[in-house]
C-alpha cells in the first residue's frame, strides 16, 4: 500500500501539479484556472492508467498467457467490464458508480498486470463516450429513476459490501499464511533432525539447532559460509549434479548419503534430502534441506561390513562350509565353500542323496545313526566323518543345530563342515614325533627335565637320572630344586630359584655347580624353555643341563688369557674398555662419578734400550705391582700397550683421583730398579678426566684422558694434569656465526621446507597434517636445521625476519597448492615472532587474502614462551585460535608449571621434547614423564604428539601410553614440501 501511494504521488500528483505552475506562469490570467485544473486533472488520470503497467511489464509476463486459463479469464473479464461500463454509461444515472465496482471486480478476480490492463482500457472506452458525446457526463436518466428509485442506495452498497469481502478473504488468507509459517517455523526449528533453507548459490539462509549443534556452528556462522565449503571434496559433485537436475525441473527431490566437514575438522556422514520452494513464475528461490545424522549408522556399518570379512575370511582359511537343511520340504543349501569341500559341481542341487554318496561307505551307517538320533531328542549333534574326493580321503567334522517351530518340532538344521583332514593328519605326526622324542631323550647325553606350572618334575631321562642321583620314579611330583642340588660355585651359596640366575655375569663365572647324592658334583651350564599351549597359557618347562666340568675348566684359562696381560697380569685393553663401558652406563643409574686415568712411562725405552727386553719385562713387572699395592680393591689398572696404562677409580671424585695419581706417579719416580749390577731410574706422567652424567661417552673420556696425559709430559713430565675444557668450547666459539652472517643467512640464502606426516599410532597409514621444519643455507654452504639456527640467534628481529620470510614464501608458492589438495600444515612460529602484534596482523592479512582455509593451518610454537610471556602470549594464541588456526605447542618435556597457563584452552596439540619421546622405551622414568605428560594433555582435552620416531619398538611403547599422534621415519620419510604438493594425489582433513 505504501509503495503505491509513493507512486501515485511521485506519478499523478507532483508531474502535473509542475506542469500545471509552469502553464499558468505561461498563459493569460482569464482562462488559467480551467486549463489549470484541466491539465492537472487529465494528466493525473493518464499517469494512474500508464505507469503501474509501465513499470510492471517485463518480458516473461507474457509467456505466462500460455496458460489458457489465465488468457481466457483475462478476456472474459475485459469483456465483460467493458460491456457493463457502456452500458452504465448510456442507461444508468450516476454511471461511475457501476463502473468502479465493475473494476473493483476485475481487480479481484485477476493478478495485477491483467487488472491494470483492463483498468486502461476502461478509461480508453469511458473517455472515448465521452469525448463522442458529452452529454452523458451531465444528462440524468430519470426515467430510470423513477422505475427503480432505490438504484442510487445499491451503488452505495456494492462498493462498500465489496470491499469488506475483499479485506476478509485477504485478512483470512493472511492469518492462514501466518499460522503455516509459524507451524513450519516451529517444525524445522524443533525438529530431531537438521534442517535448512539453502539459497541457489548454496549459502545458508537459515538453520534449525540441530543441525547447528550436528555441524558446531552457530546461525551467524554458517550464514557466512556455503554448502560446498562443508561437503567432503568426493561428494560434492554428485550432490551438485542432482540439485541441478532438481533447479531444472527434471525431478521434484533428492536423498543421498553425503559427508560433511565440522567446525572442529572432523569428518561425519549425514543423510540428506532436498527439495525446491519456487516462485509463481516458476524460478527457483531457495531449497528446504533436511540433515540426518547417520555417522554412528555408518560407523556401525563399517564394522559390520569388517566383519564379515573377517567372519568370511575365517571361513575360507579355515575351510568351513555352511549348509541349512529344511525338513518339511525336504531342502538343503550349501554355501560356496560347501561345494568345495565336496568337490560337487556348482550346478548340482545339494540333496540327502549327494551327501550321502559323498561319504566313505565305513561311515555311512555311523553317520546316518547320529543324525537320526539327534532329530529324535532334538538336540544339536557333532559328526565326524570322511568323504572320498579326487586326492583321496578327506575328513570332516559337522556340527549342527536344530530350529525349532512353534510347536517345538525341529523345523531345520543348521550346521558347518570343517575340513579336518590337515589337523587328522598334524596328529599322526605328532604322534610319530613324540615317540621319537622319547627315544632321542633317552640316547642324548644330556640331562633333560620336565616340570610342571608348579616346578614338580614330571619327566627325567637317564642322564638327568645319573647326574642327579634320583631315579624317575621317586622324583615325579617332587619340586624340582629338592631333586637338583644347585650351587654358585663349589662351596657357594644355594641356589634358591632356578630362574634366578645372574645374568650379569657371564657363564664362565657363575659357576654353576650340581651336587649329585651320592657326593659327586658337575660344573653345569642349563636352559629353560617354557611350555605353553596355542593359547598362550603355560603348561610347564623343559630344563636342559648340560655337563661343562672339562669345558668349563678350559674355558676359564682362555677366558682368563683373552681377558689379561701375559706379562704383568693386568687386565687387558679389551677388558679394560668393557669395564669402561660398564661404568658409563651406570652413571645414570647410581648418580655417581667416576674417573679415568692414563699413565704413561717416562724414558722407559731407555731401559729396554740399554738392558735389554728382559729388563724391561722384569722392570714392568715390578712397577705393575707396585702400582697394584697402592689402589684400592674396586680399582681397575690395565696395561693398554707397550709403557701405558689405564686406571679406573670408581665413585671417586678429582681431587681423590689426584691424590691416588699423584702418590702412584711418585713412587714411579723414586723408582730404583737394579738390573745385572747397574741402577735405572724412570719416571711417569698421568691425565685425569672425571667421569659424570654430563660426560659419559667412551670416546670422549678416553680422548680427554689423553689430551690430559699429553699435557702432563708437555709440562715438564713427572707430573698429573687434569682435562679441561677449552679445546671445546673454543671450537663451539669457533662454530657460532656472526651476527652478519646470520642476517646474510635469513635474507639471501636458500632456505627449504622440509614436510613430516603426523598420524595415529593406531592407524599410521592416515595422515592427520604435515609439520613443517627448515633447512637454510650458510655462507659457507653448509646446511644448518631451523632449531639450531634459532638457538644462535640473539637479536629477536632476526627471528620475526626468519619468520615472514617462511610465511611471505608459503603463502606466495605454496599456500594455494595445499588449500586445493586439502592438507593440513603446521608452519614454524618463534616466540619473538608470536609476542610482535604486527607480525602476527601480518600472517592474519595472509590468511585472508589466501585461498587457504585457516583451519588447515596449524602454526609450531616453542613452549618457552607460555612460560616467559605468558599474558602476551595467550592474548596472540587467542587472536590466531579465533581466526581459525590450530596451535602446536612444541617442546614440551618435564616442566609441568607449563600446564599451570594452559587452563585457557588456547592449545590444540602438545609436541613432546625429542629426546623424551625417543628414551621413553628403555628409561622408566622418561616413560613416566610422558604418562604424566599424556594424562594433563587428556584433562585439558589436548591431543599429544611425540618424535621423530624411528623404530617399531617406541611407536608401540608411546600408543601403550595414549599418545594420541607421532611423526618420523617409521610413519613417513621426510620430504620437501614442494615435492609433497607435487606427487600427492589428494589428502584427507
Amino acid at each position: 500500500m505504501n509503495d503505491w501511494a509513493r507512486l501515485a504521488f511521485g506519478s499523478a500528483v507532483v508531474p502535473p501539479l509542475l506542469g500545471g505552475v509552469l502553464m499558468w506562469m505561461l498563459l493569460p490570467k482569464e482562462t488559467t484556472l480551467n486549463t489549470f485544473l484541466i491539465w492537472v486533472l487529465s494528466e493525473s488520470i493518464g499517469a494512474l492508467a500508464l505507469v503501474p503497467l509501465g513499470l510492471l511489464f517485463k518480458p516473461h509476463y507474457l509467456l505466462r498467457h500460455r496458460n489458457p486459463r489465465l488468457l481466457l479469464e483475462t478476456l472474459i473479464t475485459l469483456l465483460v467490464t467493458l460491456t457493463l461500463s457502456w452500458l452504465s454509461m448510456m442507461y444508468i444515472p450516476w454511471p461511475f458508480t457501476c463502473v468502479i465496482v465493475l473494476l473493483m471486480w476485475s481487480a479481484v478476480r485477476l493478478p495485477r498486470m491483467e487488472a491494470f490492463l483492463i483498468f486502461l482500457s476502461t478509461v480508453m472506452m469511458v473517455s472515448l463516450m465521452l469525448a463522442a458525446d458529452p452529454s452523458l457526463l451531465y444528462t440524468p436518466k430519470l426515467t430510470m429513476l423513477t422505475s427503480i428509485p432505490w438504484l442510487p442506495f445499491l451503488m452505495i452498497l456494492l462498493p462498500a459490501n465489496m470491499m469488506t469481502m475483499v479485506m476478509y478473504a485477504f485478512r483470512a488468507e493472511r492469518k492462514h499464511i501466518s499460522e503455516s509459517e509459524s507451524r513450519f517455523r516451529n517444525a524445522m526449528e524443533y525438529s530431531a533432525i537438521g534442517m535448512a533453507l539453502v539459497g541457489t548459490e548454496g549459502q545458508w539462509l537459515q538453520a534449525n539447532k540441530a543441525l547447528c549443534q550436528f555441524l558446531g556452528y552457530s546461525q551467524e556462522e554458517l550464514r557466512s559460509l556455503t554448502f560446498q565449503q562443508l561437503t567432503w571434496p568426493e561428494d560434492l559433485n554428485n550432490d551438485l549434479e542432482q540439485l541441478n537436475m532438481l533447479a531444472r525441473g527434471e525431478i521434484n527431490s533428492y536423498s543421498m548419503e553425503k559427508r560433511y566437514y565440522t567446525r572442529a575438522g572432523d569428518v561425519v556422514w549425514a543423510l540428506l534430502a532436498v527439495s525446491l520452494v519456487r516462485h509463481s513464475d516458476n524460478t527457483p528461490l531457495y531449497f528446504i534441506a533436511q540433515v540426518e545424522d547417520i555417522n554412528d549408522l555408518k560407523h556401525t556399518e563399517w564394522i559390520n561390513k569388517r566383519l564379515m570379512e573377517r567372519i568370511t575370511l575365517a571361513n575360507e582359511a579355515g575351510g568351513i562350509g555352511i549348509w541349512e537343511w529344511e525338513l518339511q520340504p525336504d531342502v538343503i543349501s550349501w554355501d560356496k565353500r560347501m561345494f568345495d569341500l565336496y568337490e560337487v559341481p556348482a550346478h548340482i542341487k545339494p540333496s540327502w542323496q549327494v551327501w550321502y554318496q559323498c561319504l566313505v561307505p565305513e561311515d555311512r551307517e555311523y553317520a546316518e545313526n547320529v543324525i537320526r538320533d539327534s532329530l529324535a531328542a532334538r538336540a544339536p549333534f557333532k559328526l565326524e566323518f570322511r568323504i572320498a574326493v579326487k586326492d583321496g580321503i578327506r575328513h570332516i567334522r559337522s556340527l549342527a543345530n536344530r530350529v525349532l517351530n512353534k510347536d517345538g518340532e525341529v523345523e531345520r538344521l543348521l550346521g558347518i563342515n570343517m575340513d579336518m583332514t590337515e589337523v587328522k593328519q598334524l596328529n599322526e605326526a605328532l604322534y610319530q614325533e613324540k615317540e621319537r622324542l622319547h627315544i632321542t631323550l633317552d640316547s642324548i647325553g644330556e640331562a633333560v627335565i620336565c616340570i610342571d606350572v608348579d616346578m614338580n618334575v614330571t619327566f627325567m631321562n637317564p642322564v638327568a637320572e645319573k647326574m642327579s642321583g634320583w631315579q624317575q620314579d621317586s622324583a615325579i611330583g617332587i619340586p624340582l630344586l629338592t631333586v637338583l642340588h644347585i650351587t654358585f660355585g663349589e662351596n657357594g651359596p644355594l641356589m634358591e630359584n632356578i630362574y634366578s640366575a645372574d645374568m650379569s655375569r657371564t657363564a664362565i663365572e657363575q659357576e654353576v655347580v650340581l651336587h649329585c647324592r651320592n657326593g659327586n658334583s658337575y660344573d653345569i651350564q642349563y636352559s629353560i624353555t617354557p611350555l605353553s599351549t596355542l593359547d598362550g597359557g603355560s603348561i610347564g618347562s623343559v630344563l636342559v643341563i648340560q655337563d661343562v666340568t672339562e669345558s668349563r675348566k678350559m674355558l676359564r684359562q682362555l677366558s682368563y688369557s683373552a681377558s689379561h696381560d701375559d706379562l704383568t697380569q693386568l687386565a687387558n685393553r679389551v677388558s679394560f674398555e668393557n669395564h669402561l663401558k660398564q661404568l658409563l652406563h651406570s652413571v645414570h643409574d647410581t648418580r655417581q662419578c667416576h674417573v679415568l686415568v692414563f699413565i704413561d712411562l717416562d724414558r722407559f725405552k731407555a731401559v729396554n734400550d740399554s738392558a735389554g727386553h728382559a729388563a724391561g719385562d722384569a722392570l714392568l713387572r715390578e712397577l705393575s705391582a707396585l702400582m697394584l699395592s697402592m689402589l684400592r680393591s674396586s680399582d681397575m689398572l690395565a696395561r693398554l700397550g707397550g709403557d701405558e696404562f689405564g686406571l679406573l677409580l670408581p665413585d671417586c671424585n678429582i681431587e681423590s683421583a689426584r691424590f691416588i695419581s699423584g702418590r702412584i706417579i711418585s713412587a714411579i719416580n723414586n723408582y730404583q730398579f737394579m738390573w745385572e749390577g747397574r741402577l735405572h731410574r724412570i719416571g711417569a706422567s698421568a691425565g685425569i678426566t672425571l667421569i659424570d652424567e654430563k660426560n659419559h661417552v667412551a670416546t670422549d673420556v678416553m680422548s680427554q684422558a689423553d689430551i690430559a696425559c699429553y699435557a702432563a709430559k708437555n709440562s715438564g713430565r713427572g707430573r698429573v694434569c687434569v682435562y679441561e675444557p677449552q679445546q671445546s668450547q673454543a671450537h663451539a666459539a669457533r662454530s657460532q656465526l656472526s651476527l652478519d652472517e646470520q642476517r646474510h643467512t635469513i635474507t639471501h640464502n636458500p632456505m627449504l621446507m622440509i614436510a613430516r606426516g603426523v598420524a595415529s599410532p593406531r592407524i599410521p597409514e592416515t595422515f592427520s597434517f604435515w609439520i613443517i621444519s627448515l633447512r637454510l643455507g650458510t655462507v659457507e654452504g653448509e646446511v644448518i636445521e631451523d632449531q639450531a639456527f634459532h638457538a644462535g640467534l640473539v637479536d629477536p628481529t632476526l627471528s620475526q625476519a626468519l619468520d615472514r620470510r617462511v610465511f611471505g614464501e608459503f603463502f606466495q608458492s605454496a599456500a594455494p597448492a595445499v588449500a586445493n589438495k586439502g592438507l593440513s600444515i603446521a608452519l614454524p612460529l618463534s616466540a619473538a615472532g608470536l609476542l610482535n602484534t604486527e607480525l602476527v596482523d601480518e600472517l592474519l592479512e595472509h590468511l585472508q587474502r589466501s585461498p587457504l582455509p585457516p583451519r588447515l593451518l596449524h602454526l609450531t610454537v616453542p613452549s618457552s614462551v607460555i612460560k616467559t610471556s605468558p599474558t602476551q602470549a595467550v592474548s596472540a594464541l587467542h587472536r590466531l585460535r579465533q581466526y581459525g588456526c590450530r596451535i602446536v605447542l612444541s617442546q614440551v618435556g618435564r616442566d609441568l608449571e607449563l600446564f599451570d597457563n594452559l587452563k585457557y584452552h588456547i592449545v590444540d596439540y602438545l609436541l613432546l621434547d625429542s629426546e623424551l619421546s625417543a628414551s621413553a622405551p628403555g628409561n622408566l622414568i622418561d616413560e613416566m614423564w610422558v604418562s604424566i605428560i599424556q594424562g594433563h594433555a587428556q584433562r585439558l582435552d589436548i591431543k599429544t604428539i611425540a618424535g621423530p620416531v624411528q623404530l617399531p619398538l617406541i611407536m608401540d611403547t608411546l600408543s601403550g601410553i595414549g599418545i594420541d599422534m607421532i611423526y618420523g621415519d617409521i610413519i613417513a620419510d621426510a620430504q620437501p614440501l614442494d615435492l609433497l604438493l607435487n606427487t600427492s594425489n589428494f589428502a584427507i582433513n
